[in-house]
């Protein structure tokens, strides 16, 4: 029988799929005072996913605040992150609604492995403009990648 562990001061038991970040990071952050990350000014007790840090230990969730930002509790101790853990992001101009999960092999010790975390394709659009040529006329094609591999192409609203 599989065992979990739970953390009683949130309530919550060892689960895969963590509690929504605000935003993700799109560099390298101080990690203190709050911020603007991805376009979105940051409020105390917001949760933020950290994943681009030069220091691979830094990376994970935290929870922004005016001072020094803290781990967040449901990510902050063992067996907290596993390898394939997954979070939502809600915010930001880059990863509005995109999912991410953990890909550092277990075990994990939080502060000392270096945490990578991988962007996920989960019932997902991903909005892009891709620039094409047609003889001698240049255009910008909007496309939508999805979770199926499919590009839809829409010009002048006809798929």
């Amino acid at each position: 029988m599989a065992s979990s562990s739970s953390d009683r001061r949130l309530g919550v038991t060892g689960t895969a799929v963590k509690v929504p970040c605000v935003v993700a990071t799109t560099a390298n952050i101080t990690l203190s005072a709050l911020q603007t990350i991805d376009g979105v000014s940051l409020d105390a007790n917001d949760r933020v996913l950290v994943w681009q840090q030069d220091t691979g230990s830094q990376n994970g969730i935290y929870v922004a605040d005016t001072g020094a930002w803290t781990r967040s509790l449901d990510a902050d101790g063992t067996n907290d992150l596993r390898k394939g853990t997954l979070v939502r992001v809600n915010g930001g101009g880059s990863y509005s609604a995109t999912w991410f999960s953990v890909s550092t092999a277990d075990p994990i010790t939080i502060g000392t492995s270096t945490l990578t975390w991988s962007r996920e394709a989960i019932n997902t659009s991903i909005l892009s403009s891709q620039t094409a040529s047609a003889g001698q006329t240049v255009f910008t094609v909007p496309s939508y990648q999805t979770a199926n591999n499919c590009i839809a192409v829409f010009v002048n609203g006809i798929r």
